[in-house]
């Protein structure tokens, strides 16, 4: 962080500053920065007066976002901001749980895990983010923290969805949830850093109805999932886009966190239209995995058996709806695509490096002008005394030690005959 507070975001963790970024990418960019040196001051326990201090009065490059508004709207303006961004940085740090040991980690991250499976995840864009999420989220699991290494195609394959929803649910839709610190290369996957997310309140799309009538649905449209369940069902086949799909795995996970739900609350829990929750109940219990009693709707044992690891029929289910063998298929693809890659990409890409070799210029000493590692004359073979192939190849004269005019005065005579030339 004391790097990042003298020298900047150099390695532009904190997003990017190129010409072709827009201008609210770049002020997002510089706010991120000073909203991460505040974070960093609170920590270490300094005062307010301190780092707008710091922030005003040196010359440290973190600053220079709140010394160009000090520039244009006056030094007030800037104090302003920088006690704004102070007080967020308290209220996070105050909030902040300290994670001193690997069984606070594993807490900080099942935490994580209720935030995410009751956040807005609407639509299809917004399911194939949850999974993809959810398929992060496990990943930081397995490292025991929220920094860990995954590939887009590991992604996919935890998520059970394709590698390119993978890598633009990363990369485009979930700026908030992940952050990358290090992209891949062809041997080990990215890192990355799981995020808290946006705020957990959504407003509804419904707003108000006509002739002064209120909506049904409630203000604040956040779903109630059991984030365990996603992460158990996602990676199988008859979860898959052709099958069963991302709306069905929201209604089973919301009914397994809350049984006997009526339709309207599958929706505000699930977060699916009301037509979207028609089908995909229907569809639920035409394989028996739900049943309807009087407009409530609960699981079956059967689904209640499967999710407790006692019941193995979702291959079954997978091959009613025609998606058997899906995940089996992207594995082997996945598995191609890496040999080709470094069977075939890695070593082309190598051969198309410049090889360490000195330049040819034209100026070479020519074979024949060497023999046995000494100058010779050409016309008559006799050996050349003090005069020696450079290292550059180029031939040099060994003299004496020569004076200061001497040596200015074959300088001078160098420099005549290139320009004659």
């Amino acid at each position: 962080m004391t790097a990042l507070m003298i020298e900047g975001d150099e390695e532009q963790r904190y997003g990017t500053t190129d010409r072709s970024s827009s201008k609210h990418k770049k002020s997002d960019h510089r706010h991120a920065v000073t909203a991460a040196v505040a974070t960093a001051c609170v920590r270490f326990g300094w005062g307010q007066s301190q780092f707008v201090e710091a922030m005003l009065d040196t010359p440290a490059k973190a600053g220079n976002n709140a010394r160009n508004m000090v520039h244009r709207k006056g030094r007030q303006h800037g104090v302003t901001y920088l006690e704004r961004v102070w007080e967020r940085a308290q209220d996070l740090v105050g909030d902040t749980r300290i994670i001193a040991s690997r069984p606070d980690a594993h807490f900080d991250l099942l935490a994580l895990r209720d935030r995410i499976a009751s956040a807005h995840w609407k639509g299809t864009a917004g399911s194939s983010a949850m999974r993809v999420m959810m398929a992060h989220w496990h990943a930081a699991y397995r490292a025991g923290g929220r920094k860990y290494t995954l590939s887009h195609r590991e992604a996919a394959e935890i998520a059970g969805c394709t590698a390119r929803t993978a890598y633009l649910c990363a990369t485009k839709r979930l700026p908030r949830w992940l952050q990358c610190t290090e992209v891949g290369s062809g041997d080990k996957g990215s890192t990355w850093i799981l995020l808290d997310g946006p705020s957990q309140q959504r407003p509804t799309s419904m707003g108000a109805q006509p002739e002064g009538g209120t909506s049904s649905v409630s203000e604040l449209r956040n779903g109630e999932l059991d984030g365990a369940v996603v992460g158990r069902l996602m990676g199988l086949d008859a979860f898959a886009h052709r099958g069963l799909g991302s709306s069905s795995l929201k209604l089973v996970a919301a009914l397994h966190l809350r049984d006997q739900q009526s339709v309207s609350e599958l929706i505000e829990a699930a977060t699916v239209s009301q037509a979207t929750a028609y089908r995909h109940l229907n569809r639920l219990a035409e394989h028996g995995l739900a049943f309807c009693i009087n407009g409530i709707w609960e699981l079956t044992q059967t689904t209640r058996a499967a999710l407790q690891g006692v019941w193995e029929g979702w291959d079954q289910v997978a091959a009613e709806v025609g998606t058997y063998g899906t995940s089996w298929r992207r594995q082997q693809r996945h598995q191609d695509e890496r040999a080709v890659w470094r069977g075939m990409v890695i070593p082309r890409m190598r051969e198309r490096r410049a090889s360490n070799v000195i330049p040819i210029r034209g100026d070479e000493v020519k074979p024949g002008y060497v023999v046995d590692g000494m100058v010779v004359d050409p016309m008559t073979g006799e050996i050349i005394d003090g005069l020696v192939v450079a290292d550059d190849g180029r031939f040099m004269l060994l003299d004496d030690d020569l004076d200061y005019d001497e040596l200015t005065r074959r300088a001078r005579e160098s420099q005549m005959m290139y320009l004659a030339a």
